[in-house]
């Protein structure tokens, strides 16, 4: 009776097995994941240039077979699914820096693909041509289990690092090095010429190169002739341009104002292209400026003076034609406010007369009468100099010529008295 009981019971088990296979376990065979890295987009980059470089980590592990029996128990984990995965990029044989820190994607099952991006930096000096970076990506599988019984698991994972070729290419590029600036006859509140000296120092040969010079920031210098047309510029060349610039009339002589220097040129493939932007520093020389360094000008009331007016050049650069104009007011009046001084370098002085009257009726006192010299610089640009004060001390008429003409017609009239007097008595002693 027993042993049909149990014939019975196991006939309806292998029955159950057989309606419902999904009571069985899994043995799977593989090999493990698979890990492959590219990467997305263009992997070509130029010199001196700061760029992302994302890469497609995929995992392509396959299940080489498959088992399902009763005495098997399916495990949590595949084994081809990577467990923790990290990943680092290394420059390889590369000149690129690399400026993330390691990436963690985490958990990668087969047929799953996920981005890791990295910060690059291509230095100015990289050669061209093709370099293999090292994507170094650390996981971990399930890569064998032990089954105790219909329902336990033990399993055992291993540790993977496999470090996998990343390719890139450093295209040829123009690498423009700035030297020798030089600043000539540029004053604050002017304009004059920056020179440079500019190589190219990069791999490509440039065609229909031309170059721009920007201000760099708001400071107070502007190119007045911003771009030039070079050509052909061919690496390892140096071209030695000049520029116009303009400087403000409140810019400080005692510091430096950056530029920003760059160039648009067709490259190796016929492309458009720019290079990488270049500050330079650009001085210039103080304001020409100017000072009454004579006495005050003496001028009496109620006649025409000659007033006479030193000014010395205290600026930084020499002021040509320089023409001295003042302004009166009332109570001065003049037709002759224009004088020329001529060319004066700094430190240098020269005098200027004008004829100014002054109404009799004018109050006694030292007056302030505004004057500027008007001038040009060595580019031939006119410029007015700001507003410089001469000092006129009016003082009262002095008659002492009246006073003379007066005594001299009194004494004439009493000579001729004195004189007809004598004669009259010399005419009455002969009649007698």
């Amino acid at each position: 009776m027993k042993a049909i009981y149990l014939t019975v019971t196991a006939g309806l088990l292998l029955l159950a097995l057989a309606v419902s296979p999904g009571l069985a376990g899994e043995k799977i065979f593989t090999e493990g994941p698979v890990i492959s890295v590219s990467v997305s987009g263009s992997n070509q980059f130029s010199p001196d240039s700061d760029a992302v470089l994302p890469l497609l980590v995929e995992n392509r592990g396959l299940i080489d077979m498959k088992l399902v029996q009763l005495r098997y128990v399916t495990p949590d984990y595949l084994p081809t699914t990577a467990r923790s995965v990290k990943v680092t990029l290394l420059p390889g044989n590369s000149p690129v820096t690399v400026k993330s820190d390691t990436q963690v994607i985490g958990l990668l099952p087969s047929g799953i693909v996920e981005e890791a991006s990295f910060d690059i930096h291509v230095p100015d000096n990289a050669p061209a041509g093709t370099y293999a970076m090292t994507a170094r990506v650390e996981y971990e599988y399930m890569q064998s289990y032990d089954q105790s019984g219909l329902d336990a698991i033990t399993y055992h994972f291993k540790t993977v690092t496999e470090e996998i070729p990343v390719t890139v290419v450093v295209t040829p590029s123009v690498i423009l090095a700035v030297t020798d600036v030089q600043s000539s006859d540029v004053n604050a509140g002017g304009e004059g010429y920056v020179t440079m000296s500019v190589t190219n120092t990069g791999t490509d040969n440039a065609s229909h190169f031309a170059l721009y010079i920007e201000p760099g920031g708001y400071g107070p210098l502007t190119p007045v002739e911003g771009n030039i047309y070079i050509g052909d510029f061919a690496a390892g060349e140096t071209i030695t341009p000049r520029v116009k610039v303009s400087v403000s009339q409140d810019a400080d002589a005692t510091q430096q104002y950056p530029l920003t220097v760059f160039g648009v040129y067709k490259d190796y493939e016929g492309m458009d292209a720019m290079t990488s932007p270049v500050l330079i520093g650009v001085d210039f020389l103080g304001k020409i400026t100017f000072d009454v360094v004579s006495e005050p000008a003496a001028a009496e009331a109620g006649d025409e003076n000659l007033i006479h007016v030193t000014y010395k050049n205290t600026g930084a650069a020499t002021a040509y034609q320089a023409q001295g104009r003042i302004s009166v007011v009332d109570p001065f009046s003049s037709t002759d406010s224009n004088v020329y001084l001529g060319d004066m370098k700094p430190g240098e002085s020269a005098e200027a007369v004008y004829r100014i009257q002054v109404d009799k009726a004018a109050t006694i006192k030292k007056y302030s009468l505004d004057s500027e010299i008007r001038y040009t610089d060595s580019l031939n640009n006119n410029y007015v100099s700001d507003t410089v004060k001469v000092i006129v001390d009016v003082q009262p008429a002095d008659n002492t010529g009246m006073y003379i003409i007066a005594i001299i017609g009194v004494l004439v009239v009493a000579g001729g008295g004195w004189y007809l007097l004598r004669r009259k008595q010399h005419s009455g002693r002969q009649d007698s």
